[in-house]
């Protein structure tokens, strides 16, 4: 059923009309993502793999199935499934896919064919929607009518007399968008791991059906960002369990799908886009060189790039350490922000995110969950001021009162082996906030300068480590302990974590309570 959420076995009213009269949000139905998960089509990138791996013509069959449904109760523009020109996007690369790794790109029958271009029809007129968002809709709709339109135009190009026209405005648009939206330090203009994962597997899909259908090569600006992109992704993927902070919004899509991995495993995209982009591996040999195997790709000998401090000025900076390593966030937003995490800490130790992000859950959760809103300050790890949010929200997507950073100092090391960042921010009420991350061997100490004309201040942190026990200002834990300022008042509470969209679990936030402007230490000590 394309049009049943199975969270709640609510079915999508009025699936007869044309998409435009369709409303996002209802909240009877719930969440449109879980209608729209079945239509992304990645099963059928499941199941061709298992039939060419078997030979079984039972998968053969389960998507000859399946795919033909889809088309019958799914006519162009008709219905919830084709409200999103991004979902058409996701969809049209698991079709191609598809066909690529069951061999038939060469022979592929009429209807198929006419089905891209039946995607491209839907993509195509409203793509301009897609690149005022500045975001990874751009990229994905581009990126899409580039990749259908140069393969029909191979393919069938007197069946689809607008093929080559639909593949130049898409060539146009991506080199419009990886110009714009990626900034010469790789970040992306969405402050989201996995947003920039989505947009890393897009330029993947271009670039490799750029080279196997003979087109010419994008501009050097385009590559050259590209690698930038990639190398800000491995610096914020953990060495030991090739996961990454759970930083900003997580729709959970994963689009590049020819392989096994985890959802919060990184090194296949990291890995397949560096050797089609920088033309070596970055891992040795692993489950993660799937992707390789199904695009044809030979594993390039690997080279290992050095992992140090790293400051991204767009936002972001990392401290490693011998066994830990930290990210913390400041605010540098010349696109929109989405969650209140400015000053956020993160903290991973041998592999685990000990000191963690709570991620999104939903954009649109049940009723009993509204208050669930985990992009808030009051699920990460920094400072709130009076119960405020750091930057008041407009709209479900949108905050006003963009936060900028006061001062930004360097990565510093001294001669003792310390390393330190420092950032501060003034809000929307003139409290301000100046934090201090210093760093030697297996000890980290947070500094928060906190002035202004606030009643009180909750310095919050999430303890992925559900064992802890507080004891009056020093918190026990798995991973170490965590001394805290004796001018502060802790309190331990439960509270969720949200690592695979629609998934939650629960962990412990520690709060510590001020209420006059000072100078606070958290010291934690790893063992």
């Amino acid at each position: 059923d394309w049009f049943l959420n199975p969270f709640n076995g609510e079915r999508f009213p009025n699936v007869n009309l044309h998409w435009t009269n369709l409303s996002d949000f209802n909240p009877k139905v719930g969440d449109i993502k879980n209608i729209w998960e079945a239509s992304r089509l990645e099963w059928l990138v499941t199941l061709s793999r298992a039939y060419v791996v078997t030979n079984n013509n039972k998968y053969l069959n389960q998507i000859n199935k399946w795919l033909n449904d889809w088309v019958i109760k799914n006519p162009l523009n008709v219905g919830p499934n084709w409200k999103c020109g991004q979902e058409a996007s996701f969809r049209l690369f698991n079709l191609i896919n598809s066909v690529l790794i069951l061999n038939q790109e060469e022979n592929s029958s009429e209807l198929f064919c006419n089905l891209i271009y039946t995607h491209l029809k839907r993509i195509a007129p409203n793509v301009r929607y897609a690149i005022a968002q500045n975001n990874n809709h751009g990229t994905s709709e581009a990126t899409a009518l580039y990749i259908g339109g140069l393969w029909l135009a191979k393919h069938s190009l007197s069946k689809c007399p607008k093929a080559k026209q639909y593949s130049d405005i898409g060539r146009k648009w991506l080199e419009n968008r990886v110009g714009k939206l990626i900034a010469e330090d790789g970040s992306f203009s969405q402050h989201s791991v996995t947003y920039h994962r989505v947009l890393l597997d897009t330029l993947i899909y271009a670039e490799f059906w750029r080279q196997k259908l003979n087109d010419k090569y994008f501009s050097n600006n385009f590559y050259s960002k590209t690698k930038c992109a990639i190398n800000w992704l491995w610096q914020l993927t953990d060495e030991t369990s090739a996961n990454a902070p759970n930083l900003g919004p997580n729709d959970g899509a994963k689009i590049l799908n020819f392989h096994s991995c985890d959802y919060r495993d990184f090194r296949p995209t990291l890995q397949t886009a560096s050797v089609i982009f920088n033309k070596c591996s970055i891992f040795p040999v692993g489950d993660y060189n799937e992707s390789l195997y199904w695009l044809s790709i030979k594993p390039i000998e690997t080279v290992k790039n050095k992992r140090d401090s790293f400051l991204f000025k767009n936002g972001y900076v990392v401290i490693k350490a011998a066994e830990s390593w930290s990210l913390l966030r400041f605010p540098f937003f010349k696109f929109r922000p989405t969650h209140n995490d400015v000053l956020h800490f993160d903290l991973w130790y041998k592999g685990k995110n000990i000191i963690c992000d709570s991620g999104s859950y939903s954009y649109f959760p049940v009723e009993n969950e509204k208050n669930l809103e985990l992009g808030s300050v009051h699920y990460h790890n920094t400072v709130s001021f009076d119960d405020q949010e750091q930057m008041p929200k407009i709209s479900r997507f949108l905050m006003g009162n963009w936060l900028k950073s006061e001062s930004i100092s360097l990565v510093e090391h001294d001669l003792k082996g310390t390393t330190s960042f420092s950032a501060s921010i003034v809000d929307s009420n003139k409290n301000c906030h100046e934090r201090t991350v210093r760093n030697k061997n297996n000890e980290w100490i947070i500094e928060d300068k906190l002035s202004g004309d606030f009643k009180n201040a909750v310095i919050g942190f999430n303890i992925n480590d559900n064992n802890c026990v507080l004891h009056n200002n020093f918190l026990e834990t798995d991973f170490g302990n965590i001394n805290l300022s004796e001018n502060a008042v802790p309190q331990l509470s439960d509270s969720y974590v949200s690592e695979y969209y629609y998934e939650k679990h629960s962990i412990k936030r520690l709060i510590c309570t001020v209420n006059e402007p000072g100078t606070y230490l958290t010291r934690i000590i790893l063992k």
